[in-house]
């Protein structure tokens, strides 16, 4: 990873063990600069790739990335690991959910990206050929400006068995309630799993909001699965959590205005009533249902809503 590091950057950087660079990565043909903090460890050991800010609007796991990129030391460390704090800096900088400002694309969903694509595409292409390097994947996320979640861990079922249990595993290392199965390609950790790198994604914080407490909640967690990745000394902590077979997203088929009838973590019989959208003279447009009996993981909680915007997110059991 190093080398693709000082390929990207361009620069004269000695990246040599007991070190700790920082600088910016710049994505080819867009103006996005991706700042990040590179920490080589004074042992071997595995390369990490650590990402905070894919959503420009989800500050605990952005300000965890750039909490986590200071506190590392090169000293203590085995390996490598580089920590991109935030990914979507113009996103951030605009005050953006979900979306980026150039293309009005969601970069989790644009993976593995494309080298000649849009601002977004082009993201994600970089960060791919990192993934591609990366021995794990860490994906920090959280409540973006207009949602509301319990904290959660999405791990990737594209790709090997292999892969997809030891990122499985890892997930649980968070100590998060709730550990989520997927089979999407186009998300980060999709494009990680499919270069054959394991990993997860995780949730924590609300609305756009982000507080010390949390912060220290995600740097804790982060650690904890550095330490079993043996990256950090210290011993792992194991937690007990309720696994997942998938997650399914109900979606606005209509503008107007939301009225969730649910909170988080209620739990949801099929075919029961999760909202419903009505327009701007209070004429309900459409009602919206739970898909399977569940759990409430994420739960929009804007008045304004947009068509195909995600509305709400229930946990599905596996079956026994």
């Amino acid at each position: 990873m190093k080398e693709l590091i000082r390929q990207l950057v361009s620069g004269d950087m000695a990246l040599t063990a007991g070190t700790k660079t920082t600088g910016h990565i710049p994505v080819p043909g867009t103006p996005i600069e991706m700042p990040f903090t590179l920490i080589c460890g004074i042992k071997d050991g595995k390369d990490i790739l650590v990402t905070g800010g894919v959503h420009g609007g989800e500050y605990p796991c952005i300000e965890t990335a750039i909490q986590l990129a200071k506190e590392l030391d090169p000293n203590a460390v085995a390996g490598t690991v580089l920590i991109i704090h935030p990914v979507n800096t113009a996103a951030f900088l605009a005050r953006m959910q979900y979306y980026g400002p150039y293309d009005g694309k969601n970069l989790n969903r644009v993976f593995p990206g494309k080298a000649t694509g849009t601002v977004s595409e082009r993201i994600a292409y970089v960060i791919n050929q990192l993934q591609k390097e990366a021995a794990f994947f860490i994906d920090l996320h959280g409540g973006d400006i207009h949602e509301s979640l319990v904290p959660f861990v999405i791990y990737s079922n594209v790709g090997s068995k292999e892969v997809s249990e030891q990122s499985r595993q890892a997930s649980a290392l968070l100590g998060f309630p709730y550990v989520v199965g997927s089979v999407s390609e186009n998300g980060s950790i999709g494009g990680a799993a499919s270069c054959g790198t394991p990993g997860f994604l995780a949730e924590l914080g609300q609305c756009g909001r982000w507080n010390q407490s949390e912060v220290e909640q995600y740097k804790v967690a982060v650690k904890n699965v550095l330490r079993s990745l043996a990256t950090i000394p210290g011993q792992v902590q194991t937690y007990q959590v309720e696994y997942l077979e998938k997650m399914l997203v109900a979606t606005a088929r209509h503008e107007g205005c939301w009225y969730p009838e649910v909170k988080l973590e209620d739990k949801v019989a099929k075919g029961q009533k999760l909202g419903e959208i009505r327009d701007f003279f209070g004429t309900k447009l459409s009602d919206y249902h739970a898909e399977s009996d569940g759990i409430v993981l994420y739960l929009v909680t804007s008045l304004a809503i947009t068509t195909n915007d995600p509305l709400c997110a229930i946990g599905v059991q596996s079956a026994k």
